[in-house]
């Protein structure tokens, strides 16, 4: 999908990642509250912060919708728990 499609994604907080990155270059969310968008990465260890999306970004037509496993799904909760605290 087009990154314009992506953005509409995020607003209606599903997460988004870009085709070609790999499984470790995590996936992003817009969290409710925030006023960013945020990368989740889960391995090596769970991570998060503000993502800046770059110039290939803006024009790249592979963007997809992240499918959330019920592990990664918990590990993500875990993360927001932890972000919304600080």
């Amino acid at each position: 999908m087009l990154f314009q499609e992506a953005l509409e994604k995020l607003k209606a907080r599903q997460p988004v990642y870009r085709k070609g990155w790999s499984p470790q270059d995590g996936y992003l969310v817009f969290m409710p509250g925030m006023t960013h968008v945020w990368k989740i990465v889960l391995s090596p260890q769970p991570n998060a912060g503000n993502y800046i999306f770059s110039f290939e970004d803006f024009n790249s037509d592979d963007w997809e919708v992240f499918v959330i496993s019920e592990t990664v799904a918990e590990q993500s909760a875990e993360l927001e728990c932890e972000i919304n605290a600080a």
